[in-house]
């Protein structure tokens, strides 16, 4: 059995049509991407990472009547970019090809659900790609496991301020921390977050923007630059007396903006660098 991938363009404005329409037409799955190659690293919290120009893709089955469903495509308005023949393979596990097994500092491991890693001394977060920010494959959130695997953690009361597909805070729980709340505005973020705590067997608290914030002795926000120094005087109020709070998704271009909404509440411990992106720790 073979499959057939029809792509046709859409700008933003219209991509729920023409998405609705690959499946009233029987995609069996359909995929969203930038038609120009234009990376979003990480939008604002509650947006969808959408761009100006998107690629929509349908998966058919073989006996699909492609000349009638490219007809039906063009009468709607929408440019066909091709169509691609595929063999069957196991589609469900597919994004394998691109998700290996990640390394942050000495212990900490971010792999795909059902992977197994030989021998002792790993601490392994299971996670499978999807809709929340946050694998562990950016910069940003790749600052902050390789700080969070470098300190002690155990006994902890943890807040992970925006936490997306909640790897940061399912990194503190495996590694020790006696609870971990979960702060985001995005529904699909706080269920994600919770189906991933549930697939590595720990538990978090999830909550909105607004709740009251448990005083922790370790914070991390991995969001943006303005929402970090809105949350400036929230966050450090939020630290128990010697706590530690942990920012990122901080351009390189941004750092002193961000230093200067902080400086005056809290002492610097350090601000590291990678690619383009700035993690800073700050002790209450």
């Amino acid at each position: 059995m073979h499959w057939i991938n029809v792509t046709a363009a859409a700008s933003r404005d219209d991509l729920d049509l023409l998405e609705s329409w690959f499946w009233d037409a029987g995609a069996v799955s359909v995929t969203v991407e930038d038609a120009q190659d234009n990376p979003i690293y990480e939008p604002p919290p509650g947006a969808q990472p959408l761009w100006g120009e998107i690629l929509v893709t349908g998966l058919f089955e073989s006996d699909v009547q492609i000349d009638i469903l490219t007809n039906k495509l063009n009468l709607k308005g929408f440019q066909l970019r091709g169509i691609a023949t595929l063999e069957d393979r196991p589609w469900e596990r597919e994004w394998l090809t691109r998700f290996k097994p990640m390394k942050f500092g000495e212990r900490l491991w971010v792999c795909p659900t059902g992977y197994s890693l030989e021998g002792a001394d790993k601490t392994i977060i299971q996670l499978d790609p999807g809709l929340a920010f946050g694998t562990g494959m950016h910069e940003t959130t790749y600052l902050c496991l390789e700080f969070l695997d470098s300190i002690d953690v155990t006994g902890m009361e943890v807040v992970d301020y925006g936490c997306g597909s909640g790897i940061l805070a399912i990194g503190a729980a495996l590694l020790g921390a006696k609870r971990v709340t979960c702060i985001d505005n995005d529904p699909q973020a706080l269920a994600a977050t919770e189906e991933n705590a549930r697939r590595n067997d720990v538990t978090v608290v999830t909550g909105r923007p607004g709740m009251p914030l448990p005083q922790a002795e370790l914070i991390m926000a991995n969001i943006l630059a303005q929402p970090l120094i809105e949350l400036s005087s929230l966050l450090v109020e939020a630290l128990k007396p010697e706590g530690l709070l942990v920012l990122s998704g901080i351009m390189s271009a941004q750092t002193e903006w961000v230093e200067a909404a902080y400086v005056n509440q809290a002492e610097k411990v350090e601000c590291t660098e990678r690619d383009g992106w700035v993690r800073m720790v700050w002790r209450r």
